[in-house]
């Protein structure tokens, strides 16, 4: 029997702390190893806080951190791409030529956007007008952030993780790439059924028995906890509201929770590593996030059979579609979410677990490997 080409795929990425696009990477690659394939990665700052498979090999940039004026920022990127291009050689002499090369998050972008080479995608999962404040800023500022993400992104090679940060990189951010297309995130829905299987660290507190969860850093401007914790006080529900994360804006959630004599209602356990026994004993989960380049959490709600409920925001709108356009509310809305909320939590909406086989991760490795053209 002739056996399949196996290549080797590698990652470089900023780094591989505990948020969405890095578990991206992680589930993806290991995806790609149980098909058979070699994965390395590259991180520019050596962090790491997920535990990696080990036949994926680690790999650490060492870059020249700038010490000059941003003006001079090229020549400190000259550096780290020489560091790149030694670090991806040595690679290739231990482990073999690398097929498909996949950079993730600014800084690597940054770097490898300067490298002429076929095999390097930038893979966006974000809508750069929002993060990069294109959106938002005065227009002299508002030109320079065009710029900015021209300068890297124009020409290149790019990858969206949903139809909508495709269309913000082209409409606001005005970007013309090589090419661009869409490849939806990976989910390994047997390792998360597993997952949440495993008892919950409730710590101190009692784990309440009924109750709506909302997972996510504490970002205001970007997750909006305070529209969340909002809707809640005017749902009128008597269950209880658990908040799982962590982030800067924490103590405003505190302020938010008293201003609404919600102290008794909402839960904050803080950041779970394993998140999915808490989404799956939940009656509905809810994401009020401004934007969302995807909304990997929905998935995986839906997966464990728990309803969801979204403000429409982006990459949520393209999972929540067809027969579960009901899910979504519009953004800000403080009103219509927590009327949708209240709804929900007695009357669930019918999860159409079929829809979740487009998203299972072997089926997206293998978009990915589609990238790789054929010898």
């Amino acid at each position: 029997m002739q056996l399949k080409t196996k290549y080797h795929i590698l990652f470089a990425i900023d780094s591989l702390i505990d948020r969405g696009s890095e578990k991206v990477t992680i589930d993806l690659g290991e995806a790609l190893i149980e098909l058979g394939h070699k994965v390395s990665i590259i991180i520019y700052e050596d962090i790491v806080r997920f535990n990696v498979d080990n036949r994926i090999a680690l790999y650490s940039l060492n870059p020249v951190d700038r010490t000059l004026p941003r003006i001079f920022s090229r020549i400190t990127d000259n550096q780290n791409i020489i560091r790149f291009n030694q670090k991806l050689k040595a690679i290739e002499k231990n482990q073999g030529y690398v097929n498909l090369i996949l950079s993730a998050l600014p800084r690597m972008d940054r770097i490898l956007s300067r490298i002429q080479d076929d095999r390097i995608y930038h893979v966006l999962h974000s809508p750069l007008s929002i993060q990069s404040g294109i959106k938002e800023n005065k227009w002299y500022k508002k030109i320079s952030r065009i710029w900015q993400t021209k300068r890297i992104y124009d020409n290149r090679q790019i990858i969206t993780v949903s139809e909508d940060v495709k269309s913000d990189l082209i409409k606001y951010a005005k970007v013309s790439p090589a090419s661009i297309q869409t490849i939806y995130n990976p989910f390994n829905f047997k390792k998360i059924k597993y997952l949440a299987k495993q008892s919950i660290k409730a710590n101190s507190n009692p784990f309440p028995k009924k109750y709506i969860i909302h997972v996510g850093t504490f970002t205001l401007r970007v997750k909006q906890q305070d529209l969340l914790i909002k809707a809640f006080a005017q749902s009128k529900l008597k269950c209880k509201l658990v908040l799982l994360g962590k982030g800067r804006d924490e103590k405003e959630i505190y302020r938010l929770i008293k201003k609404y004599s919600l102290n008794k209602q909402i839960v904050l356990p803080g950041f779970q590593a394993n998140p999915y026994p808490w989404i799956k004993n939940a009656s509905l989960l809810v994401v009020s996030s401004r934007y969302e380049g995807f909304g990997n959490v929905l998935i995986e709600a839906m997966s464990l059979g728990t309803p969801v409920l979204s403000t429409d925001c982006g990459g949520p709108s393209e999972i929540l579609s067809h027969f579960m356009k009901n899910c979504l509310v519009p953004n800000g809305n403080v009103k219509m979410l927590a009327k949708k909320m209240n709804a929900f939590y007695y009357n669930p909406p019918e999860i159409h677990k079929k829809t979740l086989q487009h998203f299972e991760a072997s089926r997206i490795a293998k978009e990915y490997l589609k990238l790789i053209p054929e010898k």
